[in-house]
């Protein structure tokens, strides 16, 4: 890292320059000092390139240029890396400096960018989308992503219940898991209380890749592409082993449990009930549910956020004529409760009308 430190603490100099020309009545060596103090505290104490990475995303939200000269260390410390120079990208922009913008944003794209989704939508790019290097870049990383979601986007994830507790005379239930935004569908150890229950866990990733081949969301309009992922997920657990089609349930959390109790209130045939954990998401939530006679369990947190807060209240409300509701509040925000080892499996078994 020693080179890093050189290469970076030079660039970190450049970039802050203009504040030591700003104010010449202020001392020269402690405008330097403040200015460079974050950016010199990232360098000496990140480990790996990674850790860089996370520095200069947190430096975002108080100097874009200091966030700058850590991804531009990045970026220089692994040629490979292609969000580093891409974030550099996106920040030139955000100040309004179109030529180093689209410098960085075609060292992107010659580094591999495949990310193109994200790319079509990043706000930051918005007065660079009629310039040649843009679509030029837009097109290829559109292309790269067409190969690299093959077999990523909804794949599937199973997780059985453990050899000791009997199956049913029927197949076994299945337990249909949507992630939140930013992470995947993929399920490990952790998750065995869940199929402690005696119902089959079928993560499944989302409907789009974001910048890392580790980070899905489920993408509208509308939630059509995740009833189509949901199914087709269920069609490949189907042909590995038995599983009971009219007890197959759902549960999400974050975005995936507004996709969750969409799709319960619009294809009620096709789920016996759902298990939403702190509602969040963009779309609007649906105001006609098809779903009768179904149980669903809202749980969410007293800190969430007041929107997430609002969409609990929506999906009380959308399944509370002819389904039976319940829901909880527990006391942290926008994340699992501490209990949820012991509340999420008790709530599925709630769900599958087997309370313990």
């Amino acid at each position: 890292m020693k080179t890093l430190f050189r290469i970076s603490l030079a660039a970190a100099m450049t970039l802050c320059t203009p504040f030591l020309q700003a104010a010449d009545e202020l001392d020269a060596d402690k405008i330097a000092f403040q200015a460079l103090s974050p950016v010199v505290s990232a360098l000496l104490n990140a480990d790996d390139v990674p850790e860089l990475m996370e520095r200069a995303e947190k430096l975002e939200d108080t100097d874009t240029l200091q966030a700058i000269a850590v991804y531009l260390a990045a970026s220089r410390e692994d040629p490979k890396q292609v969000l580093a120079p891409y974030q550099v990208a996106a920040l030139f922009a955000r100040r309004g400096d179109d030529k180093l913008a689209l410098r960085y944003l075609q060292e992107a794209d010659d580094r591999g960018l495949w990310f193109g989704p994200l790319l079509a939508e990043d706000e930051d790019f918005s007065e660079l989308r009629n310039t040649a290097t843009y679509k030029s870049v837009l097109a290829s990383a559109q292309e790269r992503y067409k190969k690299i979601a093959v077999g990523k986007v909804g794949a599937i994830s199973v997780l059985n219940p453990p050899a000791g507790i009997p199956a049913p005379q029927a197949c076994r239930p299945v337990v249909v898991w949507l992630h939140g935004y930013g992470i995947n569908g993929e399920l490990d150890e952790s998750d065995q209380p869940l199929a402690d229950t005696g119902a089959i866990i079928l993560g499944i990733n989302g409907t789009e890749m974001l910048n890392a081949t580790n980070s899905f969301r489920w993408i509208g309009p509308g939630f059509e592409g995740t009833q189509k992922a949901v199914q087709n997920g269920l069609k490949e657990l189907e042909a590995q082993q038995c599983i009971d089609r009219k007890q197959v349930y759902l549960m999400g959390f974050s975005q995936g449990s507004q996709h969750a109790g969409a799709l319960l209130a619009q294809h009620p045939d096709d789920y016996a009930g759902a298990l939403l954990v702190s509602p969040g998401g963009r779309q609007p939530t649906p105001t006609v549910s098809k779903a009768r006679g179904k149980r669903v369990f809202v749980i969410n947190g007293k800190e969430e956020g007041p929107g997430n807060q609002q969409m609990t209240v929506d999906f009380l409300k959308l399944f509370s004529e002819g389904n039976e509701v319940k829901s909880r509040t527990h006391e942290g925000g926008h994340f699992y409760p501490d209990d949820w080892k012991t509340s999420f499996p008790q709530a599925l078994l709630w769900l599958m009308d087997r309370e313990a």
